[in-house]
């Protein structure tokens, strides 16, 4: 098993496109777990893939039905973007099958590791006794530095005011809607153009990129 932590651009893009995100900062990737059956058919792989998945992840699907290769993300129970996936591939050979897994999480911002989450899912997957994962903690609120969720104000704009939402979604007051980032305390907004601004360090205030905002709370 090999876990490495990076900030190349190629993993960065895989990880994006596992969790659903923007491009973090960094990931922890987890891979090298594979085991062989001699017998057994390749729905039963699958099925035992998506259960497996379901125990420490959320909605897992099929890329291809019938193909064998089964993402989820999470963590479970958390609101907001995905910050952790897996694949569980399933490939037929001769009268058996191979399984790979493969685990991306988001660093920092997850309770546990890559590689305990891809071993808790090939347990699963196994029936090896498994170790419960950390449970995740809330999403913060109110003027916190971890995320833009919240109504802000602008500064310099009467009437205008921005809702941002867990999912990285704003709607304006006029009803027009965007998305925003957040990477230490530079923040991305993409509203009416892409917008780079400074988050201060009480969480309070949003100002660059031609606006200025002031959160409610």
């Amino acid at each position: 098993m090999n876990v490495r932590r990076v900030a190349a651009t190629m993993v960065i893009a895989v990880a994006a496109v596992l969790v659903g995100l923007p491009a973090p900062a960094a990931v922890e990737m987890s891979t090298g777990i594979r085991y062989v059956y001699p017998s057994g058919a390749l729905s039963e792989c699958s099925d035992k893939a998506k259960t497996a998945l379901s125990a420490y992840l959320e909605n897992p699907v099929e890329k291809t039905t019938g193909g064998g290769e089964w993402s989820a993300r999470g963590p479970i129970g958390v609101t907001g973007p995905a910050t952790a996936g897996a694949v569980v591939r399933c490939l037929a050979v001769g009268k058996g099958y191979i399984v790979t897994f493969t685990c991306v999480v988001q660093i920092p911002g997850n309770p546990y590791a890559a590689d305990a989450l891809c071993l808790d899912i090939a347990h699963n997957f196994s029936g090896k006794p498994v170790k419960p994962l950390p449970t995740p903690s809330p999403l913060p609120t109110g003027c916190t530095t971890a995320n833009l969720v919240g109504t802000w104000t602008s500064d310099d704009k009467p009437g205008l005011t921005l809702q941002m939402d867990a999912n990285g979604g704003l709607t304006d007051s006029d009803g027009v809607s965007g998305n925003w980032g957040l990477y230490g305390s530079s923040a991305t907004l993409t509203y009416y153009g892409t917008h780079t601004m400074t988050l201060t360090a009480d969480g309070k205030h949003l100002h660059g990129g031609g606006y200025s905002f002031t959160r409610k709370c």
